[in-house]
């Protein structure tokens, strides 16, 4: 097995159209944003869905310190 060092990162491509599941949780309706492992841009998708993670997150914890001011 070959490791090639990359300096400049990896260009995972474009993103297909996401696709959603409505999962049920405690009685409450929850996006799951599904992500295809045999799809030839996982990649690509894998990123954006970890991508769309980190925007929620970070704007859910902004909303908690507002409320807590």
């Amino acid at each position: 097995m070959k490791v090639e060092i990359v300096k400049d990162g990896i260009d995972a491509g474009q993103s297909g159209r996401a696709r959603y599941r409505t999962v049920e949780a405690d009685g409450t309706a929850m996006r799951v944003r599904v992500v295809d492992a045999d799809s030839p841009s996982f990649a690509a998708d894998f990123e954006a869905a970890f991508r769309a993670n980190v925007r929620r997150i970070r704007r859910d914890n902004r909303a908690l310190r507002t409320a807590a001011e």
